[in-house]
């Protein structure tokens, strides 16, 4: 039983807000491609997709970073970095986690299987990244969007621009939260050597989130105005405005803290533009 609880936290299933990271774009997909009809299915079948791919990505992501999580305050006590958990272990997880994952993908076929190609490579070449490219967190975004373009191709057969836009949007806006994630370790990640856009941004990291957290705002108008959205869809996204306010009020403080509660409020954001584009098609 104490391995069981080692390996859920390695999952990081303590942790859920990874989860609801991922799966709000893929919601926001499904609505925006089926106008606001999906496939209940699908969509079941993705949940249980994103729930092992995350774990998937926390593993391979730890198992990388092992040494550097040790020199971090906050991630000292990872059960990888700890030794609590064996790297043959965390290996094998990570199969039978991918394998999981693969046979999601058989139910779905072979246009998504390939797309998934690109999304598992992100997937390992994310913590790889953060040696070696200062701003990870656009790879980050770029993984954590790909189920984008699998949901419109299995429910369109195709790419369309409201596809490309959602993509573009979830990039910034990954980037935008992992910022403020990346902040709470701001000075032991300079200190070991890894980059993040925390760092990269410098003294003005605050102000570079929050424009490129309005720039969301204006993506999200814009993706209303393609689709002639209806009043109540606008209205959700002005509320959103407030989210990015108060996590804007969280960080300026700089503590650790603070900055995890701003990444962690990008949960409440995504929830409010799910029921703006819920609502739109009631």
């Amino acid at each position: 039983m104490e391995r069981f609880r080692l390996y859920l936290q390695l999952m990081r299933v303590d942790k859920p807000i990874g989860f609801f990271l991922l799966m709000w774009p893929v919601i926001w997909a499904f609505i925006v491609s089926t106008q606001g009809n999906p496939n209940i299915i699908y969509l079941i079948i993705f949940a249980v997709g994103i729930v092992a791919t995350r774990s998937a990505g926390c593993i391979i992501n730890d198992y990388f970073d092992q040494d550097f999580d040790i020199k971090v305050e906050r991630t000292k006590n990872r059960v990888l970095a700890s030794k609590k958990v064996s790297n043959q272990e965390a290996l094998i997880l990570f199969g039978f986690l991918i394998s999981i994952c693969f046979i999601l993908l058989l139910m779905l076929g072979f246009k998504i299987i390939l797309l998934t190609v690109f999304s598992l490579a992100l997937l390992i070449l994310y913590p790889l990244t953060k040696r070696y490219f200062k701003v990870p967190q656009l790879i980050l975004g770029m993984a954590f969007g790909s189920s984008i373009p699998m949901v419109f191709v299995l429910e369109k057969g195709f790419i369309d621009s409201n596809c490309i836009l959602l993509y573009i949007l979830t990039i910034i806006w990954a980037i935008v939260y992992d910022t403020y994630y990346a902040m709470a370790d701001k000075d032991d990640d300079k200190k070991i050597g890894i980059k993040s856009s925390a760092i990269f941004f410098g003294k003005n990291d605050i102000a570079y989130s929050l424009n490129l957290h309005f720039v969301v705002i204006i993506g999200f108008i814009l993706l209303g105005l393609m689709n002639s959205y209806t009043f109540i869809y606008y209205l959700f996204v002005g509320i959103s405005v407030l989210c990015i306010i108060y996590q804007n009020i969280l960080v300026r403080s700089r503590k650790p803290y603070q900055c995890i509660s701003a990444f962690e409020n990008n949960n409440i954001f995504g929830l409010i533009i799910t029921f703006g584009l819920i609502f739109n098609y009631i």
